[in-house]
């Protein structure tokens, strides 16, 4: 068991199951879930990125979120000063369903970090 997963990626696409394939597929113990997102544009509905996430008991407490935008130049950067951050408590074992879906061409930087 490790204390700590961390997580990365950009997203340039919509995606409707992120963390498949990865080390948080199944939750490894209990502990906290921690999402952070920022998209490097969120226009009027015709360039952005909205997230959802699915918890393994089914409650969602993200459905199509619209992630704010990142207010620096860089695409990649997530801006402590703007970013979305939220957090649930997990139980081992369970597959958490964190989705995208795209309109236009922005990008998602995304983070997540599991520690128990």
């Amino acid at each position: 068991m490790q204390p700590v997963i961390f997580l990365s990626g950009q997203e340039a696409a919509s995606n409707t199951d992120i963390l498949q394939g990865t080390r948080l597929q199944n939750v490894p113990s209990n502990g906290m879930l921690f999402f952070e997102f920022q998209a490097s544009v969120a226009d009027d509905g015709s360039n952005d990125h909205k997230v959802s996430i699915q918890l393994p008991n089914g409650a969602t407490p993200l459905n199509g979120v619209l992630v704010p935008a990142c207010t620096v130049a860089t695409v990649g950067i997530l801006d402590d000063r703007t970013f979305l951050k939220v957090g649930f408590p997990i139980a081992q074992g369970g597959h958490v369903v964190f989705s995208t879906a795209l309109t236009g061409t922005s990008t998602l930087m995304w983070r997540i970090v599991f520690a128990v």
